[in-house]
């Protein structure tokens, strides 16, 4: 049980907080690069912080201070350039270094004015990298935007975020916490679709964690064997690659102390067809031209309780079971009412993990997955992958199926994606599923 500062302590991402400075650390996804092809400028909030984000008429993305140095009119109601972004209320103009390039009509009053000269707004850095845009909000030098093999996993590649009002450590802890995969994504739904649990369910009996370079594996024994299997891979401080290799990687971004973006990069690398699922042969090309991705809003009211359109929501789709867990808790968990148990070694670890680490950044060092040695960011292996995708041998989840959609799209993405995104994986895979020899399935 944590105290009351402790707890706070824990919770806060804002700038010159003992987690918020740690976090700030690392490279964050923000946006996908999709988003930004269609709409140029999009408001951030990230770690507590107001950001615009554009990509100007040259294809140059800045990351800035949401708001105007001027008068403070909100840039993400401005308009891009050739170079840089123009606040609309009077026409300054800032690069994406956060120079004041142009002040219209100061400059047409007096052209000899270098008053633009001693104006900037905060800049950030930003990247494009796996079809995602990637911040940095650390001091400088910027450590290297992490290569994950995952990125390069062959198959069609979707990626979502689900906003959630809530903060991420209470989030992030599900991934810590191997033994409630038993109850709420097994039993659960079991019963929210009305059928009963059958009796031969798996049970844990134990599990472990195995440190590595950049986080730990965690890998369990169920009933009725001593293997260790169904392993999943964490990565130091918000990445939970839960397939080892990457072909599902999700990140817990904090917006803010009580509000969290998960973002979704998923690998589709196998289907349903009429003769079963179909494993997609490991250098399948995919043409894919961009990455398409969608966002979701996720709320969850406390006032109706589990209503029977609820009930069935969360009993086909696996994310909805951990979103009802999430949120569950309200905006921010009081933990100092919890009353931890074995169940909860993972979390522990991960919390004293959090202030170890972070008391390594006050003390001006590197924490643990900081990559600043180009040689060792080369398509980055994570160990623990996840045996057959997740879909055989475990005999997880118990959810059923939610209608047509293809089982990955149902467990590994937030429930309602667009139909035109569903339609354009169905094809692609499809076209890969066609152009293998007929008996290719019946051999594996």
């Amino acid at each position: 049980m944590l105290n009351g500062e402790e707890a706070k302590t824990l919770a806060e991402v804002s700038a010159g907080t003992l987690i918020g400075e740690l976090l700030r650390r690392y490279w964050m996804p923000i946006a996908s690069v999709s988003e930004l092809d269609e709409r140029p400028i999009v408001p951030v909030r990230l770690l507590g912080t107001d950001l615009v984000l554009y990509k100007d008429r040259s294809s140059t993305y800045g990351l800035l201070g949401r708001w105007c140095p001027h008068r403070h009119f909100d840039l993400s109601y401005g308009m891009t350039e050739d170079c840089g972004i123009r606040c609309s209320y009077h026409g300054w103009r800032f690069n994406e270094a956060g120079a004041c390039l142009e002040q219209p009509f100061e400059e047409r009053v007096n052209p000899k004015s270098t008053f633009k000269d001693r104006i900037r707004t905060e800049s950030y850095q930003v990247r494009a990298k796996a079809g995602l845009l990637w911040a940095y909000l650390g001091p400088a030098p910027a450590p290297l935007l992490p290569d994950w093999a995952g990125f390069y996993t062959h198959g069609y590649q979707l990626i979502a975020f689900a906003h959630l009002p809530c903060n991420w450590i209470q989030m992030m802890e599900g991934a810590y916490d191997p033994v409630h995969l038993e109850w709420l994504h097994d039993r659960w739904p079991y019963r929210l679709t009305g059928r009963e649990i059958p009796a031969r369910r798996p049970r844990h009996t134990a599990f472990r964690w195995l440190d590595f370079e950049y986080g730990v594996v965690f890998q369990r024994k169920l009933e009725g064997s001593d293997e260790w299997q169904a392993d999943r891979t964490v990565v130091f401080p918000n990445l939970d690659g839960a397939a080892g290799q990457g072909w599902n990687l999700n990140w817990f971004v904090p917006i803010d102390d009580t509000n969290t973006v998960v973002v979704y990069f998923l690998t589709l690398t196998s289907w349903k067809t009429p003769a079963g699922r179909v494993l997609i042969p490991p250098k399948s090309a995919v043409k894919q031209e961009r990455i398409p991705s969608f966002r979701k809003h996720i709320s969850l009211d406390g006032e109706a309780g589990l209503t029977r359109e609820l009930a069935k929501e969360i009993g086909a789709h696996l994310q909805s079971q951990d979103y009802a867990a999430w949120l569950g808790s309200g905006a921010l968990v009081d933990r100092t009412l919890e009353h931890l148990s074995d169940t909860d070694t993972g979390v522990i670890m991960f919390r004293q993990k959090l202030l170890e680490q972070a008391r390594i950044v006050v003390e001006g060092g590197d924490p643990i997955g900081v990559i600043r040695d180009p040689e060792k960011n080369r398509r980055i292996f994570l160990p623990g992958a996840r045996r057959n995708y997740g879909l055989r041998r475990e005999g997880f989840p118990g959810a059923t199926s939610g209608g047509n959609d293809d089982v990955l799209f149902q467990h590994f993405l937030p429930s309602g994606a667009p139909q035109e995104i569903k339609d354009e994986a169905t094809r692609v895979m499809l076209s890969l599923v066609e152009g293998l020899r007929p008996d290719w399935w019946k051999k594996k």
